[in-house]
């Protein structure tokens, strides 16, 4: 196995959590797929990592029936590392005093640390995914439709981003906790097609795919 395709892929997950944790310092929501995970782990009371290594457990059933590529080393670093290197990179700025809190009164900040968070999350994901060694099974359902129906991958994202999203608000709600927010809907509307452009003009030259 390609070790430099393998280095890739941990960058690219790691890089994903940085996203996430960054989107949760700014106050404006994070991912749809984030944000259902949260919002369901604390109705339930356990940890995000905890809930999501359990929740993608779960999905692969059907991802792997439909295509059995989606599993790989890749898989498994997203599987049971994404969920806790997210808290990793929380509690880290929390040490320096780095939390939505800290930052709620600087709008400007929030904003910029937005962008960053979106650019960073949307490269991790065009990244691993393009080393195509497993793909976590909601990063899967996307190109699986893509190869079943011919529907464009970056609109069948924002198809279930918005649902992911739909879920999210709603257990949020329910939890009186934040999930959704102006971020979550940027990133369900663009996350599709700022991947799509980071594949085709930057990750398939570094994974050797174009």
């Amino acid at each position: 196995m390609n070790k430099r395709l393998i280095l890739m892929t941990v960058l690219g997950n790691i890089l994903i959590g940085l996203g996430i944790a960054l989107l949760n310092l700014t106050g404006f929501g994070i991912d749809p797929f984030t944000s259902m995970t949260k919002g369901v782990s604390h109705l339930l009371g356990i940890s995000l990592g905890v809930f999501q290594m359990i929740l993608n457990i779960i999905m692969y059933v059907p991802v792997l029936y439909l295509n059995r590529k989606a599993f790989g080393i890749g898989a498994l670093i997203n599987l049971f590392l994404l969920g806790f290197i997210v808290e990793y990179f929380g509690k880290f700025f929390a040490l320096f005093n780095i939390t939505e809190v800290s930052l709620s009164s600087l709008l400007a900040v929030r904003i910029v640390v937005l962008v960053i968070a979106i650019l960073v999350l949307c490269f991790g994901c065009a990244l691993y995914m393009d080393c195509d060694l497993g793909v976590a099974p909601y990063d899967a359902i996307a190109p699986i439709i893509e190869i079943k129906t011919g529907f464009p991958f970056k609109y069948a994202r924002i198809g279930t981003d918005v649902i992911c999203a739909i879920i999210g608000l709603v257990t949020g709600m329910i939890g009186h906790v934040t999930t959704v927010g102006l971020a979550t809907v940027f990133v369900a509307l663009g996350m599709g097609p700022i991947i799509d452009w980071y594949q085709r003009h930057i990750t398939h030259r570094l994974t050797g795919r174009s």
